[in-house]
C-alpha cells in the first residue's frame, strides 16, 4: 500500500492558435486558426470553440470565465 495521494488539477480551458495545415477545408490551409480547448481533470481535452478570430476567442473564454472555469490565454502570453 502506497501512502501518496494523487490530487487532480481543477478543469480550465485554454486559447491556443496554429497555422491549418491540411483537412476536409482546403480554404483554410494556410490561415491562423484560434481554438478553446476545455481541458479535465485527468488532462484529457475537448475543442469547445474554433475560428479566425482572436476577439471571438477572447469572448469564449470570457464565458467560460464567467461561469467559474479557470481560462488561460496562451496567445496573449506568446505575445506579451
Amino acid at each position: 500500500m502506497t501512502s501518496i495521494l494523487r490530487f487532480r488539477k481543477a478543469p480550465y480551458v485554454e486559447l491556443d492558435g496554429g497555422v491549418i495545415t491540411g483537412g476536409d477545408d482546403p480554404a483554410k490551409v494556410g490561415q491562423f486558426w484560434h481554438f478553446v480547448d476545455y481541458v479535465d481533470e485527468e488532462g484529457g481535452r475537448l475543442c469547445v470553440w474554433d475560428g479566425s478570430s482572436y476577439a471571438d476567442g477572447q469572448r469564449a473564454l470570457a464565458r467560460w470565465r464567467q461561469d467559474g472555469v479557470r481560462a488561460v490565454d496562451l496567445l496573449g502570453e506568446a505575445l506579451s
